[in-house]
């Protein structure tokens, strides 16, 4: 695969006191990428015209749009609620993660995943319809995932996510776990990737999140968490609107059982506070655990 060279700056930008990941403006991407924008209104309900499992792609794509691949890597971006253009930034976030996976060495294809991130609205800037718009973009990617497996069964899907993309990702395992074109087949996510997870800390574990520790075992090959104790966002936002702490910032809450493939990897001494600085600094431990 031809390496994209597109260096794009991320930035950090406050509303009301909540701090939201954004990116500068820029020339639009590159890299291929499926796109769920507009499937969903304001209220987290499926807009007009379009299906629960449906999804669009840039034309692009390898096996659903034209050819072949021996691996497709789908990165999905996080939340955006700052942003004048956020399917623009989304965009540039997308061939962010093409490039640093490419320049750590990564030598297959890069496919983004855009979604409707920015929808919402009240007090907590549209954080609970953002959550279940991933939730139900789960449904969208395992279609994609099926989709390319079904044409190509040898082709590998690798998962990686920044933020509250870790809800579209789980989202889409257990969806797919629970399908039995999928599950009957014996067809696996090789590997998956959250990193900065804004998602429960509970949610792989075998205690509370039954759910996903089952589809980790059967439908993953191997899961890699990516965690940071001085994350600035999940520390303030994640805590203060869900009472809870992420799983981007502690890893598997403790006492709680993981499933025998799943690793968390503290990566705070790399990452240090900043919440758009992952893919900055960890591609490489991304690209070797692949």
């Amino acid at each position: 695969m031809a390496s994209r060279r597109r260096f794009l700056k991320t930035t950090a930008a406050t509303i009301s006191g909540l701090t939201v990941f954004g990116a500068t403006s820029g020339a639009a991407a590159s890299t291929p990428y499926i796109s769920t924008r507009d499937h969903f209104d304001d209220d987290a309900n499926l807009a007009s015209g379009h299906t629960a499992r449906g999804y669009d792609t840039s034309g692009d794509v390898p096996v659903v749009d034209y050819g072949s691949a021996s691996e497709i890597f789908v990165f999905a971006h996080g939340w955006d609620k700052n942003s004048d253009n956020p399917e623009q930034d989304a965009l540039e976030k997308i061939a962010k993660a093409d490039t640093q996976l490419t320049d750590a060495g990564y030598d297959y294809e890069v496919v983004g995943y855009t979604w409707d991130s920015d929808k919402g609205d009240g007090w907590e800037f549209g954080w609970f319809e953002a959550q279940e718009i991933a939730q139900k973009n789960g449904w969208k990617l395992a279609q994609f995932a099926l989709d390319v497996k079904r044409a190509s069964p040898e082709t590998t899907i690798r998962f990686t996510s920044h933020s509250l993309g870790a809800q579209v990702i789980f989202s889409a395992l257990r969806t797919l776990d629970s399908r039995s074109a999928w599950a009957d087949s014996g067809y696996k996510i090789e590997t998956m990737h959250p990193f900065g997870a804004a998602t429960d800390n509970e949610v792989p574990g075998k205690e509370e999140g039954r759910d996903t520790y089952e589809a980790i075992q059967e439908s993953a090959g191997h899961v890699y968490n990516y965690y940071n104790a001085a994350d600035n966002v999940l520390q303030w936002v994640y805590n203060t609107i869900e009472f809870d702490q992420a799983l981007g910032e502690t890893g598997l809450e403790s006492g709680d059982t993981p499933a025998t493939n799943y690793t968390d990897r503290d990566v705070e001494s790399q990452v240090g506070d900043d919440h758009g600085n992952y893919l900055d600094t960890i591609a490489d431990d991304i690209v070797s655990d692949t």
